[in-house]
């Protein structure tokens, strides 16, 4: 665990953002896997320097380049979406906005939308925020080591950060592609994302056996068998031997509902998954002995 401090709080200038890189630079060399970042920049002391909101489309900003660069060396980055969802720039600011991070909103107790969240979706149209995790009246340890309460998505990151952490841990060879689509795929408002929850609160049970429920091939016909490319764009072939007779394919959401079956297939048949979401999907194929069943990545 490390502790970088990039935040200036007696001001609100850009250079933060530098330091906020050079952080994650630091934390990369330090073998860092995941980033929790509790702040957010939309507006600054000099006017000048402020952002709008047609300058969030995901990699303008420069601490958001940083962040993408930081998942583009393999790491997560989980950052406070912003408590200005009351205001009249209420949307989710800088870093959080970035393509590749996991901005995350604030919900009370009882799931109900915490009224300071800032809101989505960016302005290039993209799901934000990400999830949602409490920040109303999320428990805290004082600076005096008092167990209280506070309000802020500055909260509501570090839980979802400790929680995705732990999920990597039980998923030591998924890469931070697939942890990120595991846990946006298990949130409650996956298939009716809003500007105000994003994709909803995760569940992370549901998330795990999701990941874990990937079969592997137990027959001989495995080693005749493949779908490529995998992870693919908008077409996969599917190869296996000519032996092999009354072949189906169905391909499953990771809710389990069917979207794509095809009867009697043929080797080297291939399929248009241009109307796939990007994301992770489950296929099973039968055959005369038996089937195979596997995970299929879609960029």
């Amino acid at each position: 665990f490390y502790l970088f401090i990039t935040e200036d709080i007696n001001s609100e200038n850009p250079v933060e953002e530098s330091y906020w890189v050079e952080a994650a630079e630091m934390a990369d060399s330090l073998g860092v896997d995941v980033i929790n970042s509790s702040l957010g920049y939309f507006g600054y002391d000099n006017p000048a320097y402020s952002y709008s909101y047609s300058d969030m489309t995901g990699n303008k900003a420069f601490a958001s380049k940083g962040a993408n660069i930081a998942f583009l060396k393999g790491m997560i980055v989980v950052c406070s979406a912003g408590n200005s969802g009351g205001s009249s720039e209420p949307f989710v600011g800088v870093p959080a906005e970035a393509t590749n991070v996991i901005a995350v909103g604030a919900v009370k107790f009882d799931r109900t939308l915490a009224s300071f969240s800032s809101i989505g979706p960016s302005f290039d149209g993209r799901v934000k925020p990400d999830v949602m995790a409490q920040g109303q009246s999320s428990v805290v340890a004082s600076t005096s080591g008092a167990i209280t309460t506070a309000n802020g998505t500055s909260f509501s990151s570090p839980i979802m950060a400790g929680m995705i952490t732990s999920f990597w841990q039980a998923l030591p060879n998924a890469t931070n592609v697939e942890i990120l689509q595991f846990v946006k795929q298990a949130s409650d408002r996956f298939t009716n994302p809003t500007a105000q929850f994003g994709y909803g609160i995760p569940n992370f049970q549901l998330a795990l056996n999701n990941a874990l429920s990937i079969n592997t091939p137990v027959n001989a016909t495995e080693t005749t068998f493949s779908i490529v490319p995998n992870p693919c764009n908008n077409e996969i072939t599917i190869n296996f031997s000519s032996l092999i007779k009354n072949a189906s394919i169905k391909i499953y959401s990771v809710l389990g509902k069917e979207i794509y079956a095809m009867e009697n297939i043929a080797p080297q048949s291939k399929i248009d998954l241009t109307a796939l979401q990007s994301g992770i999907y489950f296929y099973k194929m039968k055959i005369s002995d038996g089937e195979i069943s596997g995970k299929l990545l879609k960029n």
